[in-house]
């Protein structure tokens, strides 16, 4: 009997200690309380995407998460339930320990700080932050279209934009040309770009004519640009860069006129009498364009001695006209010499024509007394002096003349040595 009580004593012990091994346990897993193993990172991403937001916890136990949102205060979630309103937002975990915050389709209105938010005593909680950036997007309302100014006004051109964060406007030209902030005339440039949500220019020029984009970028894809095309109004010039043009007869010979002009003027051709060239056997009439640039061009085949004299060419818009002159004479050619088309042209190209017999020598440079390139150094600044320089013809003597007195006399360059002939 003794030793039956003696097993039951051991059994008993053995249960006690089974037991107690076990209640133990069970009171060492109340005892550890829940944690975060990580902060909860801030999260970053472009409006209409979706962002997902973790928080990691350990030893969970029953105690339960739960998200908010801090700047409203408003719960999103309750361990496994979605307690918003809001269709967008969502919970996902796994094994109660990641809880993950999904917000759908963000919108500029989800920016802002989240909480995490364990319902220990006391609370537990760790923040996070969500950044909605929004890419540039230009205000057309606010910014200029397309703008036509007159020659020498002030204009400034516009570009509005909005996104997060602000973004940067630059302006660049659409040809690549440096942005001239100031006038054609003390050649002030910028450089290819220039930043700032406006661009002013002072004292404006055809120069400044063309397409300027300007490009919205703060780092957020995709960049935004707006072109916008600036037309510069001004009356027609014209310019000649051989004012007296010479030719054998039946020869073929070319005379060109350079009109600059916006809007596009009407260009033609007139002869002595002030009739209208136009194209046929007789002419050649043709034109190159460049954007307000027009460059005139007349041949005249198979010259007659009713051909020489004076030709005129107009250039005209709503704005002005205006015209130029060139004096066609006769060049007599030896029969040692080809009949060909002649033209006056410059001093390097007369000087390797000096090895020629005298006669043919001499007439050369009668041609070059009676004529010469004229050519204003600077296209733009026709604009200012705006004159048509055009020669009298009664002040050239005949070439025959000429070449008697330069026989005499002798030649240096300089016609009013000859004052008889020139000079008075």
């Amino acid at each position: 009997m003794g030793r039956l009580f003696s097993y039951l004593n051991i059994v008993t012990c053995y249960l006690l200690l089974i037991f107690g091994t076990v209640v133990q346990e069970h009171i060492g897993d109340v005892i550890l309380e829940p944690e975060f193993t990580e902060p909860i990172p801030n999260v970053t991403v472009a409006i209409g995407h979706d962002a997902a937001i973790p928080c990691v916890v350990e030893n969970l136990g029953f105690y339960r998460v739960a998200w908010l949102r801090v700047e409203s205060k408003t719960i999103l979630t309750i361990h496994h339930h979605v307690i918003t309103r809001n269709y967008r937002v969502n919970l996902d975990y796994s094994d109660h320990i990641t809880w993950i915050l999904q917000i759908k389709n963000v919108q500029e209105s989800d920016r802002g700080f989240y909480m995490c938010q364990i319902n220990t005593v006391p609370m537990k909680s760790q923040t996070g932050y969500l950044d909605v950036v929004v890419p540039p997007m230009i205000i057309d309302r606010e910014s200029s279209s397309d703008e036509l100014v007159r020659e020498g006004f002030n204009i400034t051109l516009s570009c509005r934009a909005k996104g997060y964060p602000t973004p940067t406007v630059t302006w660049r030209r659409e040809d690549g040309q440096p942005i001239s902030a100031g006038n054609w005339q003390n050649k002030k440039n910028l450089g290819k770009t220039y930043e700032g949500m406006e661009l002013s220019i002072r004292r404006v020029s055809r120069l400044h004519m063309g397409a300027f984009l300007c490009v919205a970028s703060n780092g957020v894809q995709p960049s935004i640009s707006k072109r916008i095309l600036l037309q510069v109004h001004f009356p027609p010039m014209i310019w000649i860069p051989n004012q007296l043009v010479g030719s054998p007869i039946g020869g073929n010979v070319q005379i060109d006129c350079h009109t600059e002009a916006f809007p596009a003027s009407i260009n033609y051709w007139t002869k002595k009498k002030g009739e209208m060239i136009v194209d046929s056997q007789k002419y050649t009439v043709k034109k190159e364009e460049e954007t307000y640039r027009v460059h005139m061009i007349l041949i005249i085949n198979n010259v007659e001695p009713e051909d020489f004299g004076l030709f005129h060419c107009f250039a005209k818009n709503s704005l002005g006209s205006t015209e130029g002159t060139i004096r066609l004479y006769e060049i007599h050619v030896s029969p040692l010499e080809h009949a060909s088309t002649s033209r006056i042209g410059d001093e390097e190209d007369l000087r390797k024509q000096t090895d020629r017999n005298q006669d043919i020598s001499a007439r050369e440079t009668a041609k070059r007394l009676q004529g010469g390139n004229f050519i204003w150094p600077n296209e733009s600044e026709t604009k200012e002096q705006g004159t048509i320089v055009s020669p009298n013809p009664q002040n050239f003597p005949d070439d025959r003349w000429l070449f008697l007195a330069i026989m005499f006399f002798g030649y240096d360059k300089n016609p009013c040595n000859l004052k008889v002939l020139f000079c008075g």
